[in-house]
C-alpha cells in the first residue's frame, strides 16, 4: 500500500441477519393494519391496492441499503460507504496518533448520541450522528465491541466497524 494507485478493501464485520426483522416486520404490521382496515370499512378505497403495492418495494431498497458496506483505502484516500450514506477522506485529514480501537461497552464517551442524518436500529448505526459532547461523527458500526476511532482534523469523526480493526489502523499509520 505505498504507492497512489493500490486499493485495498477490508471486510466490515458482519451483522446479524436478525436485523432485518426491524425493516419487515413494521412493513408486514402496516400491510396486516391497512388490509384489517380496508375490509372493515367496505367500499376497499383504490388507492389501498397502490400503498400496499409499494410496501414490499420499500422493504426490498432498506434492505438493499442496510447490506450495501463496505470500507476501501484507494490511494490515500479512506473511502466508506454505508446504506445510503458515502465518506471519503483523505489520509492526512486523519489524527492518527489518537485513532484507537475500543469497546463501546467501556468506551461511553464515543458511542454516537443523536442521529442527524442516518439509519440506525438496535446493533446497526449508519451515517451522520452527534456523540454526546457534541462532535460530528460519520459511522458504520455493525459490531460495537470492535470499533476503530478516527478522529478528523476539523474536530469530526469515523467510526467504523471492520472485521479486522487492527489491520485497517495499521495499514491506515503505514500510509500516513
Amino acid at each position: 500500500m505505498t504507492t497512489a494507485s493500490t486499493s485495498k478493501s477490508y471486510a466490515v464485520a458482519p451483522a446479524s441477519p436478525w436485523l432485518l426483522l426491524w425493516i419487515w416486520l413494521p412493513l408486514l404490521l402496516a400491510c396486516g393494519l391497512t388490509l384489517a382496515s380496508a375490509w372493515r370499512n367496505p367500499p376497499v378505497p383504490p388507492g389501498i391496492w397502490l400503498v400496499l403495492a409499494h410496501l414490499p418495494v420499500v422493504g426490498i431498497v432498506l434492505q438493499w441499503a442496510f447490506n450495501r458496506r463496505r470500507i476501501n483505502v484507494q490511494g490515500r484516500q479512506l473511502d466508506v460507504v454505508s446504506t445510503f450514506y458515502r465518506k471519503r477522506v483523505d489520509v492526512s485529514e486523519l489524527r492518527l496518533e489518537q485513532a484507537r480501537v475500543v469497546d463501546l461497552a467501556e468506551h461511553h464517551e464515543y458511542r454516537p448520541g443523536f442521529k442527524t442524518n442516518g439509519f440506525g436500529m438496535p446493533g446497526f448505526q449508519s451515517g451522520h450522528f452527534r456523540m454526546r459532547g457534541g462532535a460530528k461523527a460519520f459511522c458504520l458500526l455493525t459490531d460495537r465491541s470492535r470499533v476503530v476511532v478516527l478522529p478528523l482534523r476539523g474536530g469530526a469523526m469515523l467510526l467504523l466497524s471492520p472485521e479486522q480493526p487492527r489491520a485497517l489502523l495499521d495499514d491506515l499509520k503505514r500510509l500516513a
